[in-house]
């Protein structure tokens, strides 16, 4: 029997769930973000305490702290840009940087009083910080490796192994640090602190995964319940269709002008319900290709443009709408879906044929520059009205003038569109004028690492 376990949940040997790819990103960046704040204050701190309040302290190795701090957090912010993150990569820049932090704040500790040093709440903060990054355990264990480092700093300082620097305006006349006392209490109340506000912290951060995860599994189950209900329901609506059609061309015998109205309205309406069930099965399919823990993989935005191109053109045909394409040669490699990508394709070239009138004009063009590929689908059709737009990209929403065409739509395509080109970190644009036709502008980043150019090159 095959045991299927979500990537979220740790291996027996682990308590906990991980992070997922996003909510490592996120927490990975905002520690980044607190430690340029770290960085200059360690700089502005000792310039002010130097110049103004004229305190006595080793500037140099306090300025090559603050500045080591800065350089550090410069790489890692450089790196952490990269489009091409894998979880693998983003949990070894984590603890990449929680090893120079902790660094880092041993020398600044030690720099400013050792035991006495009011910079010891940096390894509480640090500490309940990584809880947000961490497993439970992992957490718990660098809690007690900052107590046994302080525990470690005090006693070579204590022991005259290590030069104890004074700071003379502190007035420690009764030289605390050699105050076996001293170094027991502040040892006690550092540990539990720091214990305990991590423990916290990182078991807050568990339930709040735990409720994450809970959550997803009931939206997958929603969203597989609909691609289902939906699927099993095409079939009978298109041999209904089919069957309407027949009685509607008179291959069953004539029908007199009244039947034929009310066959008519009855075919209007499966269509009408068609497009809705067609519509449901995009917006399950999105959901699936938009969610936080689907994993992106390198996809050729050209190929997946050109398979949409191909199924919209017979649409285009029987409409006599001409379909023009300047696309670039170079594929085009994001990270995403690829069906993500058929979909976005799919629709906005689906919506550019069904809103352009017979004998109109759908232009496709795709081309490369500063990073990103970019996906303009034009049309001569029916635009949107301009107190529409700021809409347009919200669920079951339709422009005005497209329910009074009696165009079939739900409003379903466009939000599923702008969720998925959100996922893969894109923009999408539109412009339009009513009566006049409609632009949307779709822009992915390159997936740096992969070849950029023909398909016969290697990626």
């Amino acid at each position: 029997m095959t045991e299927l376990r979500s990537s979220l949940v740790a291996p027996p040997g682990e308590r906990g769930l991980r992070p997922t790819l996003d909510e490592l990103c996120q927490n990975t960046r905002l520690l980044i973000k607190f430690r340029w704040a770290a960085g200059f204050s360690i700089l502005f701190c000792t310039g002010f305490a130097e110049i103004v309040l004229s305190v006595k302290l080793d500037v140099v190795p306090l300025v090559g702290t603050g500045l080591f701090v800065l350089f550090y957090n410069s790489l890692l912010f450089f790196t952490c840009r990269d489009a091409n993150e894998t979880l693998e990569r983003v949990q070894r820049v984590a603890w990449g940087q929680i090893v120079l932090d902790w660094v880092a704040m041993t020398v600044l500790v030690h720099l400013t009083g050792g035991i006495t040093s009011p910079a010891l709440i940096f390894f509480v903060i640090h500490a309940a910080l990584s809880g947000t990054v961490l497993l439970t355990w992992q957490t718990r264990s660098l809690s007690f490796l900052a107590i046994a480092i302080v525990g470690a700093l005090a006693l070579l300082e204590r022991s005259d192994w290590l030069p104890y620097i004074e700071i003379d305006e502190f007035d420690m006349g009764s030289q605390l640090y050699r105050n076996g006392t001293y170094i027991t209490a502040v040892m006690f109340f550092f540990g539990t602190t720091i214990v305990t506000l991590s423990e916290l912290v990182s078991r807050r951060t568990q339930r709040m995964r735990q409720r994450e995860q809970h959550i997803r599994q009931l939206y997958d189950a929603r969203s597989t319940f609909v691609r289902v209900a939906t699927h099993e329901l095409r079939a009978p609506l298109a041999a209904s269709l089919s069957l309407m059609l027949t009685l509607e061309q008179g291959y069953m015998g004539e029908i007199t002008e009244q039947q034929g109205a009310i066959l008519a309205r009855v075919t209007q309406r499966l269509r009408e319900l068609s497009t809705l069930v067609d519509d449901l099965l995009t917006l399950a399919a999105s959901q699936e290709a938009s969610a936080s823990h689907t994993p992106l993989a390198p996809e050729s935005v050209r190929a997946a443009l050109l398979k949409m191109v191909e199924r919209e053109r017979a649409g285009a045909d029987i409409k006599g709408i001409t379909v023009h394409c300047d696309l670039d040669d170079r594929e085009g490699i994001v990270l995403a879906g690829d069906v993500g990508l058929q979909i976005i394709f799919g629709n906005l070239l689906n919506n550019a044929v069904k809103y352009t009138p017979e004998a109109g004009q759908v232009t496709v063009n795709y081309s490369i520059s500063a990073g990103y590929t970019e996906v303009k689908i034009s049309d001569t059709g029916i635009g949107i009205p301009a107190d529409d737009i700021p809409n347009i990209f919200q669920e079951f929403f339709r422009a005005k003038n497209a329910k009074q065409a009696r165009i079939n739509g739900t409003g379903i395509g466009l939000s599923a569109v702008n969720a998925l080109v959100e996922r893969y970190r894109g923009t999408i644009a539109l412009h339009s004028d009513e009566g006049q036709g409609t632009t949307f502008t779709v822009r992915l980043p390159l997936a740096a690492r992969h070849v950029l150019h023909d398909s016969h090159q290697a990626h």
